[in-house]
């Protein structure tokens, strides 16, 4: 595995900010990540992409304490994602919306997640929330439900 020299463009702008600076001073063990992360860039549909899907891939995963937010979609012109929210571990009102970019990177103890497997927002809510959301067809067969 090579060390990236710094971190493109691209990927910097979706880093929040206090997490970057910890990013770029450690790019010996953030590379792997950070050239996931451009992958994954890539990947991303641009906004209404998911429109009709029933399910959305999960592109990006922030977090901090009990928030999360799972974007399927990117503007980087606009810095417009879209994505599912849950914030403070309400459920009752997590909701699909459109999230500003430059909000969420300028909250100090946001995170993006660099381990956040490829999966479909739909298959990570159900993880994280069993009860809560139903299983996705691709989990269906897939273990046990829950108790």
């Amino acid at each position: 595995m090579k060390t990236i020299k710094t971190i493109p463009p691209e990927v910097a702008a979706i880093i929040p900010w206090g997490q970057y600076a910890v990013t770029e001073e450690h790019l010996d063990t953030f590379s792997e990540a950070i050239e996931r992360l451009a992958e994954q860039l890539k990947k991303c549909p641009k906004i209404h992409g998911t429109d009709g899907m029933k399910e959305h891939p999960a592109i990006f995963h922030y977090f901090y304490g009990g928030t999360d937010m799972y974007i399927c979609e990117y503007e980087p012109e606009t810095g417009v994602m879209f994505g599912f929210v849950i914030l403070n571990g309400d459920l009752q009102n997590a909701e699909w919306g459109y999230i500003n970019l430059a909000e969420i990177i300028t909250i100090p103890v946001m995170n993006l997640d660099y381990h956040f497997e490829e999966q479909s927002i739909e298959a990570a809510l159900y993880k994280q929330y069993p009860r809560h959301f139903k299983k996705p067809r691709p989990l269906q067969n897939k273990g046990p439900s829950p108790a």
